[in-house]
């Protein structure tokens, strides 16, 4: 049991996002998921029991995550090798997330020239996804921007969640 536990948390550490739970029984060769959801208390129990800065953390859609506890980020962003957004492509990665769906071009003709660049960028880190519909390019957020800001994969929960994150950074860009 020990060795499928190591090779849950290789498998979750590897991957560095969401892991759907049939994903797991196939890979660790088991025969149920109730066997993997095991797997991920015991884990998780593991990291409680020796104060690690890791969790494991259930995401909808059947899925898990190894992840830093929240109260450990500041600290680990200062080493964090992954691609940090710059303002502009955070920017317009937020004008889709509200507006979504939304026309590449209404998209261009909101944040400018550049804009084509962003959703470029935002495309290859699988934040967004664009699909043309006829002459039209239409672009949504994916599962994955979600997971990784923290928010709901319903569109109408996101938006409310949006609201209030860009309510808290106007009220602190006042001060």
């Amino acid at each position: 049991m020990d060795g499928k536990i190591a090779e849950l948390e290789a498998i979750l550490y590897a991957s560095g996002r969401p892991v759907t739970l049939t994903n797991l029984v196939a890979h660790l060769r088991l025969n149920h998921e109730m066997e993997v959801s095991n797997l991920i208390v015991k884990l998780s129990e593991a990291y409680e029991r020796d104060g690690s800065p890791l969790e494991v953390s259930e995401v909808a859609g059947d899925r898990v995550v190894l992840q830093l506890k929240p109260d450990y980020n500041k600290q680990a962003k200062k080493f964090s090798i992954k691609p940090l957004l710059t303002k502009g492509p955070l920017r317009t990665l937020s004008y889709v997330a509200y507006n979504q769906p939304v026309e590449q071009k209404q998209v261009s003709e909101a944040r400018g020239s550049q804009a084509y660049k962003h959703l470029r960028t935002l495309e290859k880190m699988g934040l967004i996804s664009r699909k043309k519909q006829g002459r039209m390019t239409i672009i949504n957020t994916t599962a994955d921007f979600a997971d990784y800001l923290g928010l709901s994969t319903d569109r109408t929960s996101m938006r409310r969640q949006l609201r209030s994150i860009f309510r808290r950074l106007e009220v602190k860009e006042l001060k």
